[in-house]
């Protein structure tokens, strides 16, 4: 019969699998990495400035509204809420990370742009500063 050991005479041990120690001080290598980036998370400070990187916002706005819209629309369709959710979970999570990639895509390329040349470099700060003089100006020859 294939399968079966029938050199019942003759044992032959068994390899030695090493057991994890129950109180092992040192965290497994998965683990460890894992730990030490939740422990670099600070809640209150790093999603109290979320908002004010790049493209969070209208990453977050636009999958919002893309995930309701799909949600809803598959929820008339077929009836099931359950499914309906996840689909439109889904779609909040892929167009939101495709709204976050491709805005950062156009940062970058203007980056490249404004230091190979081709693009002049605008401070908005200066062009605000130079609308409010005209502004000044015009209302004091008024």
């Amino acid at each position: 019969m294939a399968g079966v050991n029938n050199n019942q005479d003759k044992k032959e041990p068994l390899p030695e699998i090493p057991l994890p120690l129950l109180n092992d001080p040192r965290p497994a290598p998965d683990t460890d990495q894992v730990v030490s980036a939740f422990k670099t998370l600070e809640p209150t400070r790093n999603f109290s400035t979320m908002t004010k990187s790049p493209c969070a916002k209208e990453s977050f706005i636009d999958g919002a509204a893309v995930g309701l819209g799909v949600g809803l629309l598959k929820a008339m369709r077929s009836g099931a809420n359950r499914s309906a959710a996840n689909w439109g979970f889904g779609a909040f999570v892929l167009m939101t990370v495709g709204t976050w990639e491709y805005c950062h895509f156009k940062i970058r390329e203007r980056r490249q742009l404004m230091a190979s040349g081709q693009m002049p470099v605008v401070n908005t700060l200066d062009v605000d500063a130079a609308k409010r003089r005209e502004a000044i100006a015009a209302q004091r020859e008024v």
